[in-house]
């Protein structure tokens, strides 16, 4: 163990301390805007002691793009965050068992049960509200311990947050054999380290109806792994309530994504990867659902109003595979080129509707929805559903040019990069390969990512 690990949660306390400090804030969007408008771009600038512990959050919650209507639903998902992080840095009540679930996984069936659910790999991104250093010193723990460099910065603060303390010891963890190598070997060296018992959902290869239903019986084998190992009976009329409320907040967002095709786009891709932040910690959840409907009415408004969601959209923008998440680029793009994402990665919607009527119905129409989520519908088959995607997106978003992040740690993506310049230059698109990771700010640099999007825009005449 580092000597680094001396206070248990204190990245976490950190975080829950900011989250505390904005609730009564977002109570009064309007002010929101108005102090994001006064103070914007200072805050949008080189990271500093000053500013360290709320310029991310100010960043991924929209800096000065954000309208006030935008704000009040930002509230909302802040307020789920937050009981997310109480609920293992200061527990109250009843021990409830202490489940991990890996950040691609969908977590219907444990709202089912009567647990807390902690995604390991979520301190990655919550541990910034403490500043980058925070998410380094989580990396840099889980390398001096023997994880390879080469892996995936998301499964090495999952190991890392563990080896400081930062992360609830776990009564079980849940997994999946998606999307890379990366997840798959850390869970194992998770699994080893905490002595927990581990479940391992078995993805499929192709996606037809064989598969639906192999997975199908992936979920009945996982219930009854939970029932063992919590001592309780699955809740069949909750998971049925959860559905509902799931089918619900998915609709919202696949239409945001969708309205998305108009010219000017009347959303960002921002408000999507705000809300796949939360859907990881607090998938289901009633706020959840709220957020996604704020938005989605803002958006539709401007949409009807032939509006778009920045006053004069200069440049529209394919984001494709991980975000930079230590330097929220979008905000910045937006303010400097009047540059949109319009599509991208990992916020973006594609979601089938479940079937509550049964609870045959329901667990097969789960499965749909387990493989269509994030990453999952992307990277647990051949390239062509890698590739197939993006091709649907340039097709039908009228981009004016792609930006793929060649996330270090993301192998499957280094792999398929031929095929997507392919792509790209069929299409005659201008294209950014961006050499980075989506953590660990030692790969490439905040101001040295925003050179080459700069001199992107301005050499392809899009600035």
């Amino acid at each position: 163990m580092s000597e680094a690990a001396i206070e248990e949660y204190g990245i976490s306390k950190k975080a829950l301390r900011l989250l505390k400090a904005a609730r009564p804030l977002y109570k009064y969007p309007n002010a929101v805007y108005w102090i994001r408008k006064l103070l914007g771009d200072p805050l949008l600038l080189k990271e500093n002691n000053w500013n360290k512990d709320y310029r991310f959050a100010y960043l991924l919650t929209g800096g000065t793009s954000f309208s006030p209507e935008d704000n009040r639903a930002v509230g909302i998902l802040l307020e789920d965050l937050y009981q997310y992080l109480e609920a293992y840095v200061n527990p109250s009540g009843p021990k409830k068992p202490m489940i991990w679930s890996e950040w691609n996984l969908s977590n219907e069936i444990l709202r089912a049960f009567d647990v807390n659910a902690y995604i390991p790999e979520t301190l990655a991104v919550l541990g910034h509200l403490g500043g980058t250093d925070a998410a380094l010193k989580i990396i840099e723990e889980a390398e001096n311990a023997g994880l390879p460099p080469e892996y995936c910065s998301a499964a090495k603060c999952a190991v890392g947050g563990y080896l400081l303390k930062e992360s609830p010891r776990p009564d079980a963890i849940l997994t999946s054999s998606h999307p890379c190598d990366s997840v798959v070997s850390s869970y194992q060296a998770l699994e080893n380290l905490t002595d927990a018992p581990m479940f391992v959902m078995d993805t499929p290869y192709w996606k037809d109806e064989d598969s639906y239903l192999y997975y199908a019986d992936q979920i009945y084998e996982l219930i009854e792994f939970l029932e063992k190992v919590t001592g309780q009976k699955m809740d069949w009329e909750k998971l049925r309530q959860v559905c509902r409320t799931v089918n619900a907040t998915n609709a919202y967002l696949q239409e945001i994504s969708e309205m998305c095709r108009a010219v000017p786009a009347p959303a960002s891709s921002l408000h999507l990867l705000f809300h796949w932040l939360g859907r990881m910690a607090c998938f289901g959840s009633p706020s959840g659902e709220q957020y996604a409907k704020i938005m989605h009415t803002n958006a539709k408004k401007r949409l009807d109003q032939g509006k778009g969601y920045l006053k004069e959209e200069k440049v529209r923008v394919i984001w494709y595979d991980v975000p930079v998440v230590f330097e929220i680029l979008h905000p910045w793009m937006e303010k400097e080129f009047g540059a949109v994402v319009v599509a991208d990665f990992i916020g973006r919607i594609q979601q089938f509707q479940i079937d509550t009527s049964t609870n045959q119905n329901m667990i097969r129409d789960l499965a749909k929805t387990h493989m269509s989520v994030t990453m999952a519908r992307q990277c647990h088959g051949p390239a062509e559903f890698y590739t197939q995607e993006l091709n649907r997106l340039i097709e039908e978003y009228s981009p004016d040019c792609f930006i793929f992040v060649r996330h270090q740690g993301c192998k499957g993506g280094w792999a398929a990069m031929k095929l997507i310049r392919d792509q790209c230059q069929k299409s005659g698109l201008p294209a950014l390969f961006l050499s980075t990771d989506i953590f660990d700010r030692r790969v490439a640099s905040s101001q040295l990512i925003r050179e080459q999007v700069a001199n992107f825009f301005r050499s392809n005449k899009l600035a």
